[in-house]
């Protein structure tokens, strides 16, 4: 202790895992202290288990014990996620990413190995006494005093009660509260209840377990839990919804008579299409059954009192987040006695304000993670329909989602400020000690509203292209009533022809196909340039909405989203989509949620696949439309171009089926295989702007002598309200008008995502990008400008 510091003696009663820890965050800064256990053995085999999360595994790696904690366990590889049937929901890697993410894996062992690491560097006899049964604490004015029932006393400054969820010391705290203001603890004393029982046990190796797996049962009223440890040891739960909620003084003790009457009952419950709950029953080498207590306890601390772990936050078990909060809340008591230690005095007072600042600072995050964990237990057990239709329809697609929810509850967890971070805290992607904050701007609220202009551009939209196409839709039903149409160069098209054999298809389609006509044939020079380089940039468009979708914190509805406005721009055209879009997409995804580590990069196969997809199902078509050598032949194209905003992700579908999931547990490796994303990244988005602004130049230069840009991409400012005097007419303006307000709303739309990265403090130059973007789309035409300013954005963002 340095001689500043002021001597601080602190009995922790209850040799748990938060007892046990906090000791050894006292010692690590010197502050006197000793642990009161009632057993006579500080790691009693009472057969529970406990999961270490990587918010508890910092801690324990800042004390120097998570390598003994690795050596003992098996990490968690993959979980599964079962009906009640026994019928597989999803099947997930998510352990990896949260071991890629904050840099440990997650580890199920024995909760008596884990006390025996955790006592193991303490002293027996001085720091830590067993056989010391508390009885009643004496709280005076310089001190307290414990009692234990061997007649032995201590004395100290603090006691710290991490006795569990029957905590003497908080019924001590209650008795020293309700002595100074009669009443003041009746509050606390009727919070805790209890709605569900488990059934716990640790088995042997079971046939068709397979270690570093988990297997959840999702059922109603009942789930189970079962992790595959080292060496196949199974540990396992059984949740059941009891009969009733009970209040804290009816909480029923269960014992060995009721758990085989109970189990009965659940035997042949599957935890896996091959094996039942008997099998690991079978195999148990302990087992108990305890009512779930769940409590949040208003009062943490008292005066020289204070309680930690389950005796002031008692959770249910399914998210594992019990033992790993009472680490946390150890660890951040700890922060607070160190700093209590380097004050100039240590009075009642002093101690008064520390515990109460401590128990401010604790209590949101606790709170979260306790509502969450007791939420789970009634997901997993189907408590409302919600829960039913989640866990059974939606649960498969919803597992990055999940995930993300687990991260978000291990940002921001606690740490020992006294001890510097182990490199395995500070080597990975996502750093526990990173607050998961979100802007006001990032609400849905907020974006909405820088959405504006967007809307703008589908306001515009509907008037201009809509007040055209009204014009025009009678030359049209005067072609298609007459059955043909005749190009300028003679050739003529038989309009009653099949083109799918699909009536619903040519139903559908064949009157689209015939407005593309004027302008793939060649009858309107003009509309061909426009049309050839328009067409040309939908490529880029379309990419980049699907390279979208195809980031790891995308859901089934990100996936899908570009299909679908896909699908919809092809029928009535992508400048009343394409802002529609793009609004959706910026409300949904805020930069932050992409700076979530892997949340930016994209799913390989998927990342790959799309450049030759987008070739040979969206570009082959395009230039066959304008290529073919007969107009028959080109309206064959056009009719498949008109389907490739699914044509393109099912090409793309064999690679994704058949590509081995991505399993990145060493940071290095992640590193390594964001540097092979990048790099087809910039090969895709390369590709598809040199493709479009090739197609630009080959339309400007082709057009006809004497037009200006303007002539072919720019339409008349008023044409909406202008007469339209032919068909091939009518649809060269709709096709201008489709155009300008697609790649408008593109660039409103990039505008937005570069003002994120300004505000999160990329460097940003609106005056550079505009003139950069002003410039690009004069040179190379507005798809490659696109792609270009959207790559920009990648590589930006790729550096956050």
């Amino acid at each position: 202790m340095s001689s500043d510091q002021k001597q601080l003696r602190v009995i922790i009663v209850g040799g748990s895992v938060a007892g046990l820890t906090l000791a050894h965050c006292l010692l690590k800064s010197n502050i006197d202290f000793v642990v009161l256990e009632s057993n006579c053995d500080i790691a009693p085999p009472v057969g529970a288990s406990i999961g270490i999360l990587p918010n508890g595994a910092r801690i324990l790696d800042q004390l120097g014990l998570f390598d003994a904690i690795l050596d003992a366990t098996e990490p968690m590889q993959t979980s599964h996620s079962w009906s009640g049937a026994g019928k597989l929901i999803c099947t997930t890697d998510y352990p990896q990413i949260i071991h890629e993410r904050h840099g440990f894996a997650i580890s199920f062992l024995d909760r008596q190995t884990l006390l025996e690491i955790l006592s193991k560097d303490l002293k027996f006899g001085d720091q830590i006494q067993t056989n010391k049964r508390v009885t009643k604490v004496e709280h005076l004015p310089e001190k307290v005093r414990v009692h234990c029932t061997d007649q032995s006393v201590f004395e100290g400054d603090i006691v710290v009660g991490a006795d569990g969820v029957r905590s003497t010391i908080r019924q001590e705290m209650w008795r020293h509260m309700e002595s100074i203001i009669p009443g003041q603890a009746m509050e606390d004393r009727a919070l805790m209840s209890s709605e569900y029982a488990c059934v716990f046990g640790i088995s042997t190796a079971t046939p068709g377990l397979i270690p570093g797996q988990s297997h959840r049962t999702f059922a109603t009223d009942y789930s189970t839990l079962t992790i595959v440890g080292k060496e196949g040891r199974v540990f396992w739960f059984l949740f059941t919804k009891m009969d009733k909620i009970y209040s804290a003084s009816d909480i029923p003790r269960l014992n060995n008579e009721d758990m085989e009457k109970h189990m009965e009952k659940y035997l042949n419950v599957p935890i896996t299409d091959t094996v039942p709950l008997s099998a690991v029953y079978k195999n148990q080498v302990s087992k108990n059954f305890l009512a779930l207590e769940e409590a949040f306890y208003a009062n943490w601390c008292n005066d020289r009192f204070v309680c930690i772990g389950d005796s002031i936050h008692k959770m249910t078990p399914n998210m594992g987040q019990g033992g790993n909060s009472a680490i946390e809340s150890a660890a951040s008591l700890a922060n607070y006695f160190t700093n209590l230690t380097e004050t100039s005095s240590i009075g009642l007072s002093d101690i008064k304000n520390c515990l109460i600042k401590w128990q401010d600072s604790r209590r949101p995050r606790a709170q979260t993670v306790s509502a969450a964990a007791n939420a789970l237990t009634r997901l997993q057990s189907g408590a409302t329909l919600k829960d039913r239709i989640i866990s059974q329809h939606l649960l498969p697609y919803m597992s990055q989602y999940l995930v993300d929810k687990m991260s978000d509850s291990l940002m921001g967890a606690e740490k020992l400020d006294s001890i510097p971070l182990p490199p395995r805290a500070s080597r990975c992607s996502m750093p526990l000690h990173l607050q998961s904050t979100v802007s006001d701007d990032t609400k849905y609220s907020g974006r909405a509203l820088w959405t504006a202009p967007l809307l703008g551009c589908y306001v515009a939209a509907n008037i201009t292209m809509g007040g055209v196409l009204g014009k025009t839709i009678p030359f049209l039903g005067s072609i298609l009533r007459q059955g043909t149409w005749t190009a300028s160069n003679g050739e003529t098209v038989n309009l009653t022809r099949p083109i799918y054999h699909i009536p619903r298809l040519d139903n559908t389609f064949g009157r689209l196909i015939t407005c593309f006509l004027p302008s793939i044939s060649g009858s309107d020079p003009r509309s061909y340039a426009q049309m050839f380089s328009f067409m040309a940039d939908i490529g880029p468009v379309y990419g980049i909405w699907l390279l979208e979708s195809y980031r790891k914190g995308s859901s089934g509805f990100d996936a899908l989203l570009p299909i679908l406005a896909g699908t919809a721009f092809q029928l009535k055209g992508i400048g009343k989509f394409a802002p529609l879009y793009y609004a959706i997409e910026y409300i949904r995804k805020p930069l932050s949620s992409m700076l979530h580590a892997d949340n930016r990069d994209m799913k390989m196969t998927a990342l790959a696949s799309l450049l030759p997809a987008t070739l040979a199902g969206c570009y082959l078509p395009t230039f066959a439309n304008f290529f073919a050598s007969t107009l028959e032949s080109r309206r064959s194209w056009n009719a498949a171009w008109q389907l490739f905003p699914v044509v393109v992700p099912l090409l793309q579908l064999p690679f994704r089926i058949m590509a081995k999931p991505q399993s990145p547990t060493v940071l290095e490796e992640s590193k390594q295989q964001r540097q092979k994303n990048m790099f087809v990244i910039r090969c895709t988005y390369g590709a598809l702007a040199m493709i479009s602004g090739l197609s630009f130049l080959y339309a400007r230069f082709s057009a006809p002598a004497g037009t200006s840009l303007a002539d072919i991409f720019l339409p008349n400012l008023h044409g909406h309200t202008e007469a339209v005097e032919s068909f091939s007419e009518g649809i060269a303006r709709f096709l201008q008008y489709d155009q300008v307000i697609s790649m408008a709303s593109g660039f409103v739309w990039l505008g937005l995502r570069l003002r994120e990265l300004k505000q999160s403090g990329a460097r940003v130059s609106w005056w550079k990008s505009t003139c950069a973007m002003l410039g690009a789309t004069v040179t190379v035409g507005p798809g490659a400008a696109f792609a270009l300013g959207w790559g920009w954005r990648e590589e930006a963002l790729a550096r956050m």
